[in-house]
């Protein structure tokens, strides 16, 4: 299960610790104010504000709250800077902020740097006790110890335990009036050091130590104990014993203690499975494949399929409950010196001490049978599957991270080993090559952008109606200094990934808005040029500006771009679309669906969408000779239809004189495909147009 990270993700039973240990949890961002993400409502109420005051007053920034008392400012600022610069992930910090009525108040705040970031600042919890009191205390008792005894009592040892020869009036409200404490009594009733003591102090030596009685009230006291003997009567020591009262010290204490536990399990426990999270997997991974030969562990990533089905069938806790029902069943069939967590989501990290692949194979069979065994007493049955790449750890000097890296990726990589309810790939020197050739590709695209080495060629569009070119697909080309020509299949998948086809996209364009305002001075014939954009694009709600300040800077008039969307992307969420769709086009562009029919399909959904143009893949058109009468007919009703909505089609991916024939017959507008020409530079593209020997 995911959560913004606007949302504080603790689990239900760590809110309560938070509020029965009265603590503020909040989380901010690493920037220059420590901006606040978000808080528990004691965060607020350990400073007098009510949320919405709080917010309206400092913007939600420490820094504007802090503005009267610039000093702690500093001060907690330089304790955050360290902790980022040392590159820790902790840090502790006690200091006074001031409450809304104007006072200071002492707390005591604790960091902890989470693998989290928002709008490129990393996160960090804090967690803040409202110390005061303990510090008041603290204070309190220097003075007290300066200036004033405290409980003192006068007793005399004797072979069978203490007698109490005189206590001032602190010591009789704390202990009453009791005289005599018996050596063989002082066992159980906080007195154990007392007892423990005792032979010591009936020597007539000094000593110091710590009791915790019950005071009248029948409250514990938690209290240190100074012994200096001062007289003797016969064999029997007399002794002074000086009190200090650290009941509130150890009390404080003891809730911290409780508080660095509540940490420690925020820090290292999944919040879903209760089990190790992966911050704490990957530091016993590493210690356990540190302390063994190399070859001895491999590491898998196993990842449950569709596990959003159950989320959406049967709700989010539904969901929570079976990743925890997963988690364990995989725990029970891990042998010593093996672990397991939950990364994310659906996908867990294990640890396994095996080395042959046939062996693993069974071994990750046997899990998915463990974690299936629910269905043997069922009617209907629902098998949770699996798919699961493995790491051989030969190289122990590589980092957990890279591991895990290696293990996603051999889980990806589709050349499944084997089948059953879990399917494993293996990580090979085929996906190692392919990684380091995908790395070289991403250490040379930003220079090769600005060198120019990517090169835009158009595919031509051609008029059934007007038998000539009518316009182009703007396709991009890479000439790489090292590896050659490269198609765009060869790197638009991993700049999918890694997000560089946004800067490819707006080069494309931007290239496509040069070469029309070069034809429009030398008074050429303007084509419209339909260009593609990525679903990237689509997660910044504004990216239509960069396209529209391109085409101001180059005045190229809107209405001769298409921008092309794919028939996934439009299908995913119609609804979004339609507003996109709906920008477009008051931005003057076109708009067209580009792979229609690609396996995606949904006519009634496409009622709904404003498109100028629709794209008929070439799935259509599999028929060379056009010798399918079924496939025939289905091309020409969905002509028909787009027809009757108003909307252009282009039947791409043409390839034959047949295909070429049939489509002439229909109400098709446009075939791009290599019966007329493949994509080609624009110099080509040019003699192309101005000869139209098609």
């Amino acid at each position: 299960m995911t959560k913004k990270a606007e949302v504080l993700s603790e689990a239900i039973e760590n809110q309560y610790l938070t509020e029965s240990l009265h603590t503020s949890v909040s989380k901010h961002m690493l920037d220059e104010h420590f901006t606040l993400v978000a808080a528990n409502a004691r965060y607020y109420e350990m400073f007098g504000y009510e949320q919405e005051e709080y917010e309206r007053l400092f913007q939600n920034r420490p820094d504007l709250y802090y503005a009267q008392d610039p000093a702690e400012w500093n001060e907690l600022k330089q304790v955050v800077i360290h902790t980022v610069v040392q590159q820790k992930k902790r840090y502790t910090y006690i200091g006074r902020m001031r409450h809304r009525s104007g006072r200071k108040i002492w707390i005591r705040l604790v960091g902890t740097l989470i693998d989290e970031y928002v709008d490129g600042f990393q996160l960090a919890y804090s967690v803040m006790m409202d110390i005061t009191d303990m510090m008041q205390d603290r204070i309190e008792k220097d003075i007290m110890q300066s200036n004033f005894p405290g409980l003192i009592a006068k007793y005399k040892i004797t072979g069978k335990g203490y007698e109490l020869i005189e206590g001032n009036q602190r010591f009789q409200d704390m202990f009453g009036k009791e005289l005599v404490f018996p050596r063989d009594q002082l066992g159980n009733n906080g007195l154990e050091a007392a007892y423990e003591q005792h032979a010591v102090l009936y020597q007539g030596k000094s000593c110091s130590f710590t009791i915790s009685p019950k005071d009248t009230t029948g409250s514990i006291r938690y209290l240190n104990v100074n012994a200096e003997c001062i007289d003797w009567i016969g064999e029997e020591p007399i002794y002074l014993f000086l009190y200090n009262d650290v009941t509130n010290l150890i009390n404080q204490r003891m809730q911290l203690e409780e508080y660095n536990r509540a940490m420690h399990k925020l820090a290292y426990t999944d919040e879903v499975t209760a089990g190790y999270n992966r911050r704490r997997f990957e530091q016993i991974a590493e210690d356990a494949i540190a302390s063994f030969p190399a070859g001895t562990f491999v590491l898998v990533w196993m990842n449950l399929q569709k596990f959003k089905l159950i989320n959406e069938t049967e709700g989010v806790e539904a969901g929570d409950n079976t990743l925890k029902y997963i988690y364990q069943q995989i725990v029970k069939n891990l042998k010593q010196d093996e672990y397991a967590a939950r990364l994310f989501s659906d996908n867990f990290i294990i640890l396994l001490k095996e080395e042959s692949n046939a062996r693993i194979e069974g071994r990750l069979q046997e899990i998915a049978a463990s974690i299936n065994a629910f269905n043997t007493q069922r009617e209907y049955k629902y098998y949770l599957t699996f798919t699961a790449g493995v790491y051989h750890i030969y190289d122990t000097a590589l980092s957990i991270t890279s591991m895990e890296d290696r293990a996603h990726t051999a889980r990806k990589s589709g050349q499944s080993y084997s089948s059953g309810l879990c399917f494993c790939n293996f990580y090979t020197n085929e996906i190692q090559k392919k990684l380091q050739q995908e790395k070289d590709i991403e250490n040379t695209m930003r220079e090769s952008l600005q060198r120019q080495e990517f090169e835009v060629y158009l595919q031509p569009k051609y008029s059934l109606r007007d038998k000539q070119i009518y316009g182009a697909e703007a396709l991009i080309r890479w000439h790489h200094p090292v590896l050659g020509f490269l198609s765009p299949m060869e790197f638009i998948p991993l700049f999918e990934k890694n997000g560089f086809i946004v800067n490819l996209d707006l080069f494309v364009f931007e290239q496509v808005c040069r070469l029309l305002k070069q034809w429009k001075a030398a008074h050429k014939r303007l084509f419209p040029i339909s260009v593609n954009i990525s679903r990237v694009h689509l997660m910044k709600p504004d990216f239509l500006d960069d396209y529209i300040a391109i085409i101001n800077r180059y005045q190229i008039p809107a209405s001769l771009l298409e921008i092309e969307l794919t028939e996934t992307m439009v299908f995913e969420n119609p609804k979004a679309f339609h507003s996109i769709i709906q920008k477009i086009h008051e931005a003057g562009f076109t708009c067209s669906m580009d792979d229609f029919g690609s396996g995606y399909s949904s006519l009634n959904m496409l009622k709904d969408l404003e498109l100028d143009t629709v794209k008929l893949d070439g799935a259509f058109f599999s028929s060379r000779g056009m010798d399918n009468p079924k496939e025939n007919i289905i091309v020409k009703s969905m002509l028909d239809l787009t027809k009757k909505l108003d909307m252009a089609t282009v039947a791409e991916g043409i390839e034959t004189d047949k295909q070429m024939d049939f489509l002439r017959l229909t109400s098709c507008d446009l075939v791009q495909g290599y019966v007329i020409s493949k994509p080609v530079p624009v110099r080509e593209f040019e003699m192309l147009v101005s000869s139209q020997k098609i």
